[in-house]
């Protein structure tokens, strides 16, 4: 019994400790700046940029014969309308896109430093976890650090995806202004994740600050794991969500 007991501690300790090195290490990356930058992001549309424009070409033709097809047919001045829309959004994004991207992502950034202010110590907030996974069951904190690296490793995931995400906007949201021409719904969803990626920092800032000081000010250990987890749950699920959230409020007013 007690040999086996003694293992449960071994075990949870083991997992308690890359918990602690996963919270510390995920938090300096994000926190310190050290995260995928505008600098990453623009090697990575720059490099991209031919095929961008190639894309954008033949969307914009197969769109535009599309819609003078259905003016001439139809007649109707709705049609005339969305084709000038569609053209004129379509220009607007291909030569100012990437000025916008890159102006939208250094303001996320700023709102997100300015968030943070003087950057709350990432050691701090480890040491709370550590010393909460010591001071519980050892079943309990075995279980809790095995959920907790698993909403770390989620957390970095979307980290890394929201440059990911914008890599593959700067592509897709020109080609969906062209088709905008003959489906104006198409670029609404692209934009849903656009305001997705620039919230998400700014967001997760929030997140850090309210958790940083529930951890730094509380004595129970299970608050404390709690707290822990959920937050990089959370942290995880606000890009989608985000995204999801302004995608149905773009709803009704496509309707109206």
């Amino acid at each position: 019994m007690d040999g086996g007991s003694s293992g449960l501690e071994g075990l949870s300790a083991s997992f308690a400790q890359t918990f602690t090195s996963l919270v510390e290490w995920a938090l300096s990356w994000w926190v310190g700046g050290d995260d995928p930058g505008l600098g990453a992001l623009r090697g990575a549309v720059m490099a991209i940029r031919p095929v961008t424009s190639w894309a954008v070409a033949a969307a914009l033709a197969v769109s535009v014969v599309i819609a003078g097809g259905m003016l001439l047919i139809r007649r109707n001045g709705q049609d005339l309308a969305g084709l000038l829309l569609g053209l004129g959004r379509s220009v607007l994004v291909f030569s100012a896109g990437w000025l916008i991207l890159a102006s939208c992502w250094t303001l996320s950034d700023a709102v997100a430093r300015w968030l943070i202010g003087g950057r709350p110590g990432t050691a701090a907030y480890a040491e709370s976890v550590m010393n909460a996974t010591n001071a519980v069951d050892p079943a309990l904190g075995l279980t809790m650090s095995i959920v907790g690296i698993g909403c770390c490793l989620s957390f970095v995931a979307a980290v890394l995806s929201r440059f990911v995400i914008a890599v593959l906007l700067a592509v897709v949201l020109p080609v969906l202004a062209a088709v905008s021409v003959v489906r104006a719904d198409a670029f609404g969803r692209g934009l849903a994740w656009l305001v997705a990626v620039m919230a998400f920092k700014p967001l997760v800032a929030v997140v850090y600050r309210v958790c940083h000081g529930l951890l730094t000010t509380t004595d129970d250990p299970v608050v404390v794991l709690l707290v822990a987890t959920l937050s990089f749950l959370l942290a995880a699920l606000l890009l989608p969500a985000t995204a999801h959230v302004v995608a149905g409020l773009r709803t009704p007013l496509a309707v109206r």
